[in-house]
């Protein structure tokens, strides 16, 4: 399985890295989107995102979270960017706050308090962990047009975030329930997109170009059909390569193309209805997915579950830009990706 504690600090951390560089008035910058309004900026979504936490330590018992966060919560939030000092200050107290889920039993996580509305403990946890990752892609987005170079996500996940193993599939977070929800929740990003906008190249500050959202989707699925090859020892999609690395070629494809590849995805991922324990803890040594063996396929899927959710925020961000309205996310989780508890 994959741990609740180990999800949420590498989500934290990587969150971090999101951060690197900025100064204050870049975090605090708003960007002007096609129809005259603005983003919410950088130091905002950290307040954002150190309230979700913050909140999901309360329902874990932890003591009651700075209430002042909950302003930048809702369709009425403070849209008011904080000082990047102060957004970082909100940031360690919720890298902090993640302690209760070391000593978190499945009493405690399989409990629905009334303030989650219907969701568990440990279906908030998952929730708060997918919400930080769609933010993660949102402030890289963000980073480039203020003419940042992207920084590359997932990063190193061998040591931090593995498939364990141990306990069969049906506990804590179903891998195939975290594959079809990322893969769904990403198709959600591109509702409502012109031909033209979902091949839009959006200027960053200083010169280049960010990729295009087809272009984004090509590269997603690339990942997808990578990890089907990988857990059946096939071949990968050799081509969906240029859609890969510092060398990719950046032409976006029609949007046509990029959804009939989207279904290409949907469907690459039912190796996982029968996948059992024995498989989702085989490392196959000679595969490029593989990491010189370090990596099993378990480990591989999480990394893709996590890639997809990075971009989901970045596509987020690029609607934003061309104009249409942000979408939220997460979605409804119920009856699609719970926790599912550990038979002891």
């Amino acid at each position: 399985m994959y741990q609740p504690i180990e999800l949420a600090r590498f989500t934290q951390a990587e969150f971090r890295r999101g951060l690197e560089g900025l100064t204050d008035e870049e975090a605090r910058t708003r960007m002007r989107k096609a129809d005259g309004s603005e983003m919410n900026a950088i130091s905002w979504t950290v307040g954002h995102i150190a309230g979700h936490w913050l909140l999901v330590a309360s329902a874990g018992g932890d003591e009651e979270p700075d209430r002042a966060l909950l302003r930048y919560f809702g369709q009425k939030a403070d849209s008011t960017p904080l000082l990047l000092t102060e957004a970082l200050r909100s940031l360690e107290e919720a890298e902090a706050s993640i302690d209760w889920l070391l000593s978190a039993d499945e009493s405690l996580l399989s409990s629905t308090p009334d303030d989650l509305r219907r969701e568990s403990v440990g279906t908030r946890v998952m929730r708060v962990v997918l919400h930080t990752w769609f933010h993660i892609g949102e402030i890289n987005a963000v980073r480039q047009i203020l003419g940042h170079d992207e920084i590359g996500f997932v990063g190193e996940i061998t040591g931090h975030l593995e498939w364990r193993g141990g306990g069969g599939v049906d506990t804590g977070y179903r891998p195939d329930d975290l594959a079809r929800f990322a893969i769904s929740e990403f198709a959600r990003g591109l509702e409502g997109l012109t031909a033209e906008e979902a091949q839009s190249r959006i200027a960053k500050t200083g010169g280049g170009e960010m990729n295009a959202i087809t272009w984004i989707v090509s590269h997603i699925v690339g990942h997808w059909l990578s990890v089907a090859a990988y857990a059946k020892d096939g071949e990968l999609p050799w081509h969906l390569v240029r859609f890969v690395g510092e060398a990719a070629d950046p032409t976006p494809p029609a949007l046509q193309e990029a959804l009939k590849l989207l279904r290409d995805a949907k469907a690459s991922i039912d190796w996982l209805t029968d996948a059992d324990e024995t498989l989702l803890s085989t490392t196959r040594e000679e595969h490029l997915l593989s990491k010189q063996g370090q990596d099993n396929i378990g480990t591989v899927l999480i990394n893709a579950v996590l890639h997809t959710w990075f971009h989901t925020g970045e596509i987020n961000a690029i609607r934003q830009m061309l104009g249409h309205a942000e979408i939220p996310f997460v979605g409804e989780m119920l009856g699609k990706l719970e926790w599912q508890g550990v038979p002891t």
